[in-house]
Protein backbone atom coordinates (compact mmCIF):
# COMPACT_ATOMS: atom_id res chain seq x y z
CA UNK A 1 0.00 0.00 0.00
CA UNK A 2 1.22 3.49 -0.88
CA UNK A 3 2.44 5.44 2.14
CA UNK A 4 0.99 8.96 2.31
CA UNK A 5 2.65 9.77 5.64
CA UNK A 6 4.71 12.93 5.34
CA UNK A 7 2.74 14.41 2.43
CA UNK A 8 2.28 18.16 2.94
CA UNK A 9 1.26 19.40 -0.52
CA UNK A 10 -1.15 18.50 -3.29
CA UNK A 11 0.03 19.59 -6.74
CA UNK A 12 -2.34 19.71 -9.72
CA UNK A 13 -1.44 19.51 -13.37
CA UNK A 14 -3.79 21.71 -15.41
CA UNK A 15 -4.61 20.65 -18.96
CA UNK A 16 -6.60 17.44 -19.12
CA UNK A 17 -6.47 17.00 -15.34
CA UNK A 18 -8.61 19.83 -13.95
CA UNK A 19 -10.75 20.06 -17.09
CA UNK A 20 -10.91 18.83 -20.67
CA UNK A 21 -8.83 21.68 -22.01
CA UNK A 22 -7.03 19.25 -24.31
CA UNK A 23 -10.09 19.29 -26.57
CA UNK A 24 -9.75 23.06 -27.05
CA UNK A 25 -5.98 22.84 -27.46
CA UNK A 26 -6.65 20.36 -30.24
CA UNK A 27 -9.24 22.63 -31.86
CA UNK A 28 -6.72 25.48 -31.97
CA UNK A 29 -4.02 23.28 -33.51
CA UNK A 30 -6.46 21.78 -36.02
CA UNK A 31 -7.45 25.29 -37.10
CA UNK A 32 -3.86 26.42 -37.55
CA UNK A 33 -2.76 23.27 -39.36
CA UNK A 34 -5.61 23.69 -41.84
CA UNK A 35 -3.92 26.95 -42.83
CA UNK A 36 -0.84 24.86 -43.69
CA UNK A 37 -2.96 22.44 -45.72
CA UNK A 38 -2.72 19.68 -43.11
CA UNK A 39 -5.76 17.78 -41.85
CA UNK A 40 -5.19 16.08 -38.49
CA UNK A 41 -7.08 12.94 -37.52
CA UNK A 42 -8.15 11.92 -34.03
CA UNK A 43 -5.51 9.24 -33.59
CA UNK A 44 -2.71 11.72 -34.37
CA UNK A 45 -3.96 14.18 -31.76
CA UNK A 46 -3.17 11.68 -28.99
CA UNK A 47 0.51 12.23 -29.77
CA UNK A 48 0.22 15.90 -28.78
CA UNK A 49 -1.06 15.33 -25.24
CA UNK A 50 1.00 16.26 -22.20
CA UNK A 51 3.88 18.14 -23.82
CA UNK A 52 4.47 21.80 -24.61
CA UNK A 53 2.95 23.56 -27.60
CA UNK A 54 6.45 24.13 -28.96
CA UNK A 55 7.11 20.39 -28.85
CA UNK A 56 3.77 19.89 -30.63
CA UNK A 57 4.80 22.12 -33.53
CA UNK A 58 8.27 20.61 -33.72
CA UNK A 59 6.60 17.22 -34.12
CA UNK A 60 4.13 18.58 -36.67
CA UNK A 61 6.97 20.07 -38.69
CA UNK A 62 8.73 16.72 -38.75
CA UNK A 63 5.70 14.54 -39.47
CA UNK A 64 4.12 16.74 -42.17
CA UNK A 65 7.23 18.28 -43.71
CA UNK A 66 6.19 21.85 -43.03
CA UNK A 67 8.13 24.85 -41.75
CA UNK A 68 6.73 27.33 -39.25
CA UNK A 69 8.04 30.53 -37.72
CA UNK A 70 8.03 29.15 -34.18
CA UNK A 71 7.73 32.41 -32.25
CA UNK A 72 4.93 33.66 -34.49
CA UNK A 73 2.98 30.40 -34.53
CA UNK A 74 3.20 30.03 -30.74
CA UNK A 75 1.81 33.53 -30.22
CA UNK A 76 -0.91 32.88 -32.80
CA UNK A 77 -1.77 29.48 -31.29
CA UNK A 78 -2.17 30.98 -27.83
CA UNK A 79 -4.47 33.72 -29.16
CA UNK A 80 -6.60 31.18 -31.05
CA UNK A 81 -6.77 28.87 -28.02
CA UNK A 82 -7.74 31.60 -25.57
CA UNK A 83 -10.36 32.98 -27.97
CA UNK A 84 -11.87 29.49 -28.19
CA UNK A 85 -11.78 28.65 -24.50
CA UNK A 86 -13.14 32.01 -23.30
CA UNK A 87 -16.33 31.30 -25.24
CA UNK A 88 -16.46 27.55 -24.63
CA UNK A 89 -18.41 27.38 -21.38
CA UNK A 90 -15.83 24.89 -20.09
CA UNK A 91 -16.14 23.72 -16.50
CA UNK A 92 -13.74 21.98 -14.16
CA UNK A 93 -14.23 18.24 -13.81
CA UNK A 94 -16.42 16.92 -10.98
CA UNK A 95 -14.28 16.44 -7.91
CA UNK A 96 -11.97 19.41 -8.48
CA UNK A 97 -13.64 21.74 -5.98
CA UNK A 98 -13.94 18.91 -3.47
CA UNK A 99 -10.21 18.19 -3.79
CA UNK A 100 -9.45 21.85 -3.14
CA UNK A 101 -11.71 21.76 -0.09
CA UNK A 102 -10.31 18.52 1.30
CA UNK A 103 -6.75 19.70 0.73
CA UNK A 104 -7.45 22.82 2.75
CA UNK A 105 -9.30 20.82 5.41
CA UNK A 106 -6.29 18.53 5.80
CA UNK A 107 -3.94 21.51 6.03
CA UNK A 108 -2.13 20.65 2.79
CA UNK A 109 -0.46 23.26 0.63
CA UNK A 110 -2.03 23.51 -2.83
CA UNK A 111 -0.15 24.16 -6.06
CA UNK A 112 -0.40 23.95 -9.85
CA UNK A 113 2.43 22.77 -12.10
CA UNK A 114 1.77 23.21 -15.83
CA UNK A 115 3.91 23.23 -18.97
CA UNK A 116 1.65 25.89 -20.51
CA UNK A 117 2.77 29.55 -20.62
CA UNK A 118 2.10 31.69 -17.55
CA UNK A 119 -0.53 34.09 -18.99
CA UNK A 120 -2.44 31.15 -20.45
CA UNK A 121 -2.40 29.26 -17.15
CA UNK A 122 -3.64 32.33 -15.28
CA UNK A 123 -6.55 32.86 -17.69
CA UNK A 124 -7.61 29.22 -17.81
CA UNK A 125 -7.31 28.69 -14.04
CA UNK A 126 -9.50 31.74 -13.46
CA UNK A 127 -12.15 30.37 -15.82
CA UNK A 128 -12.07 26.91 -14.23
CA UNK A 129 -12.15 28.01 -10.60
CA UNK A 130 -15.05 30.35 -11.29
CA UNK A 131 -16.86 27.53 -13.09
CA UNK A 132 -17.22 25.68 -9.77
CA UNK A 133 -18.05 28.74 -7.68
CA UNK A 134 -14.60 29.47 -6.26
CA UNK A 135 -14.36 33.25 -5.92
CA UNK A 136 -10.71 33.48 -4.90
CA UNK A 137 -8.23 34.39 -7.60
CA UNK A 138 -5.91 31.48 -8.47
CA UNK A 139 -2.94 33.40 -7.06
CA UNK A 140 -4.72 33.51 -3.69
CA UNK A 141 -6.20 30.02 -3.85
CA UNK A 142 -2.93 28.21 -4.59
CA UNK A 143 0.26 28.46 -2.57
CA UNK A 144 2.34 28.17 -5.75
CA UNK A 145 1.68 28.24 -9.49
CA UNK A 146 4.59 27.17 -11.69
CA UNK A 147 4.31 27.27 -15.47
CA UNK A 148 6.33 26.65 -18.57
CA UNK A 149 7.31 30.32 -18.48
CA UNK A 150 9.17 29.76 -15.21
CA UNK A 151 11.55 26.96 -16.24
CA UNK A 152 14.03 26.09 -18.97
CA UNK A 153 12.67 22.61 -19.61
CA UNK A 154 9.01 21.59 -19.35
CA UNK A 155 7.54 18.13 -18.82
CA UNK A 156 8.64 15.33 -19.13
CA UNK A 157 11.65 16.97 -17.43
CA UNK A 158 11.39 17.46 -13.68
CA UNK A 159 12.03 21.24 -13.63
CA UNK A 160 8.43 22.34 -13.08
CA UNK A 161 7.85 20.06 -10.12
CA UNK A 162 11.25 20.71 -8.58
CA UNK A 163 10.59 24.44 -8.75
CA UNK A 164 7.12 23.93 -7.28
CA UNK A 165 8.57 22.10 -4.28
CA UNK A 166 11.15 24.85 -3.86
CA UNK A 167 8.48 27.56 -3.89
CA UNK A 168 6.47 25.59 -1.32
CA UNK A 169 9.64 25.21 0.78
CA UNK A 170 9.15 21.44 0.84
CA UNK A 171 11.17 18.38 -0.08
CA UNK A 172 9.94 16.58 -3.21
CA UNK A 173 9.07 13.55 -1.06
CA UNK A 174 6.51 15.71 0.76
CA UNK A 175 4.55 16.40 -2.44
CA UNK A 176 1.72 14.43 -4.07
CA UNK A 177 1.18 15.18 -7.76
CA UNK A 178 -2.01 14.60 -9.76
CA UNK A 179 -1.28 14.03 -13.46
CA UNK A 180 -3.06 12.74 -16.53
CA UNK A 181 -0.31 12.17 -19.10
CA UNK A 182 2.80 10.07 -19.45
CA UNK A 183 4.92 13.21 -19.80
CA UNK A 184 3.49 14.59 -16.57
CA UNK A 185 3.86 11.34 -14.67
CA UNK A 186 7.45 11.07 -15.87
CA UNK A 187 8.16 14.62 -14.70
CA UNK A 188 6.68 13.94 -11.25
CA UNK A 189 8.64 10.72 -10.77
CA UNK A 190 11.87 12.30 -12.02
CA UNK A 191 11.28 14.95 -9.35
CA UNK A 192 11.03 12.13 -6.76
CA UNK A 193 7.40 12.87 -5.89
CA UNK A 194 4.43 10.60 -5.31
CA UNK A 195 2.07 10.64 -8.26
CA UNK A 196 -1.52 9.62 -8.89
CA UNK A 197 -2.34 9.33 -12.59
CA UNK A 198 -5.90 10.22 -13.58
CA UNK A 199 -6.99 8.68 -16.84
CA UNK A 200 -8.56 10.99 -19.40
CA UNK A 201 -10.05 10.27 -22.79
CA UNK A 202 -6.77 11.43 -24.35
CA UNK A 203 -4.35 9.66 -22.02
CA UNK A 204 -6.21 6.37 -21.58
CA UNK A 205 -4.13 4.93 -24.42
CA UNK A 206 -0.88 6.07 -22.78
CA UNK A 207 1.22 3.94 -20.46
CA UNK A 208 0.73 5.54 -17.04
CA UNK A 209 2.19 2.59 -15.13
CA UNK A 210 5.06 4.66 -13.74
CA UNK A 211 2.57 6.46 -11.48
CA UNK A 212 2.26 5.21 -7.91
CA UNK A 213 -1.51 4.87 -8.26
CA UNK A 214 -4.10 5.41 -10.98
CA UNK A 215 -7.65 6.70 -10.76
CA UNK A 216 -10.44 6.94 -13.29
CA UNK A 217 -11.41 10.50 -12.33
CA UNK A 218 -10.84 13.29 -9.83
CA UNK A 219 -13.63 11.79 -7.76
CA UNK A 220 -11.57 8.61 -7.70
CA UNK A 221 -8.63 10.61 -6.34
CA UNK A 222 -10.96 12.06 -3.70
CA UNK A 223 -11.81 8.55 -2.51
CA UNK A 224 -8.12 7.67 -2.29
CA UNK A 225 -7.38 10.74 -0.17
CA UNK A 226 -10.33 10.08 2.14
CA UNK A 227 -9.15 6.49 2.68
CA UNK A 228 -5.78 7.89 3.75
CA UNK A 229 -7.11 10.76 5.84
CA UNK A 230 -5.21 9.73 8.97
CA UNK A 231 -1.90 10.06 7.10
CA UNK A 232 -2.73 13.28 5.30
CA UNK A 233 -4.19 15.42 8.09
CA UNK A 234 -1.26 17.51 9.18
CA UNK A 235 -2.42 17.94 12.74
CA UNK A 236 -2.26 14.17 13.24
CA UNK A 237 1.39 13.86 12.13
Amino acid sequence: MLNFAGIKALIFDLDGLIADTEYYHNLSIIKIMKEYGVKLNKSYLYKLVGVSTKENFLLLEKDFNIKVDMDSVLRYREKVYLDIIKHSGIKAFPGFKELINIGKAYGLLLAVGSSSPGPQVSTVLTILTRSVGIKEKPEALFDAIVTGSDVEKVKPFADIYRKTAKELKLRPSQCLVLEDSVAGVTAAKRAKMLCIAVKSRYSKQQDLSRADLTAGSLRGVLKILKRNEKFLKLEEK
